[in-house]
Parts: structure tokens; C-alpha cells; sequence
């Protein structure tokens, strides 16, 4: 399981969103065969990304069924799934992986494989982390900082063909 964090670092997140503008609440997509580090990441994610939505899946299958079904801002997907890998999900989502991800993608793992986060954000992930060392709030810092990114990236896309 995850670990607990710290009472110091619960409340050093910063109070601001990097949605400000947006009025839609940031929805997550999470997708991971464990229950309890299912519910873990839920419920750190509720209470350091307060009025955000958490979406739940176990597997591949259901995952994609939320993700076509919803508005989904971000995807975190563990890198091993029961009905196939996370890296399926990722290609399957961010198509062209030299370009800028159209969508923040997050990968979690408890495999220690040397270059498999690498391998994710090559493959259009943002990050890549161990499970056993990443708390719920490093998870939403992460989650906020992807987002950002893509929704830069994205006014980037809109000024280059726009010009």
C-alpha cells in the first residue's frame, strides 16, 4: 500500500488551481486492478484536489468506457492491468507520442523495471511512479503540473493554426 503522508506535508499544497478560469470541475480518470490502492489514490486525490471528480476503473475495458463517456482531464492508470498493460491504454490515448499528449496521462507501477518510466513518458505519459513511494498529495501535485502542461500545450496548437 502507498504510503501515509506526513502531517507536515499535508497543507503545503498551494491553494491555488491551475484551472482558474475553467468552471468545470477537474475530473480524473483511475484506473487500477487493486482496491485498496484504487481507494487510496481516490481518496487522497478528493481531499488534495478538493471538488475535483475521481472516476474509478479496474481494467482496461471499463476505463475506456469512462474515458469515451466523460469529460476526462486526467488519466492515471497503473502500469498493470488484468485485462492487459497500461501502455496499451497510453498508446491507445496519446496516438503520436512525439507530439504533445493531447490528454495528461500518469503512470503508476510496483514493478522495479530499470527505464520503464522513461519508457512511459516517451510514450506520451507524463510520469511514471513506483507505488510504494508515492503519496496521494506528490500524486496530485503531479496531476495539477500534467494538466497545466497539456492545457498549454493546447493554446499552442490553437495560436500556430489560427496564424
Amino acid at each position: 500500500m502507498p504510503p501515509t503522508p506526513v502531517p507536515s506535508v499535508i497543507g503545503k499544497r498551494s491553494s491555488w488551481s491551475v484551472r482558474p478560469h475553467v468552471t468545470d470541475p477537474t475530473t480524473i480518470l483511475l484506473i487500477d486492478h487493486d482496491d485498496k490502492d484504487r481507494t487510496y489514490y481516490a481518496d487522497r486525490l478528493k481531499i488534495s484536489l478538493p471538488g475535483s471528480i475521481v472516476l474509478e476503473a479496474k481494467d482496461i475495458r471499463s476505463g475506456l468506457e469512462l474515458y469515451r463517456s466523460r469529460r476526462v482531464d486526467c488519466i492515471v492508470t497503473e502500469t498493470y492491468l488484468p485485462d492487459g498493460s497500461g501502455f496499451r491504454l497510453l498508446i491507445n490515448i496519446v496516438p503520436h507520442a512525439s507530439e504533445p499528449p493531447p490528454i495528461a496521462v500518469i503512470m503508476l507501477t510496483r514493478l522495479s523495471i530499470r527505464g520503464l518510466a522513461q519508457l512511459a513518458k516517451t510514450n506520451g505519459a507524463h510520469a511514471c511512479f513506483d507505488k510504494r513511494l508515492t503519496t496521494g498529495d506528490e500524486l496530485a501535485d503531479t496531476i495539477e503540473k500534467a494538466i497545466a502542461r497539456v492545457g498549454a500545450t493546447q493554446k499552442d496548437r490553437r495560436r500556430k493554426r489560427d496564424s
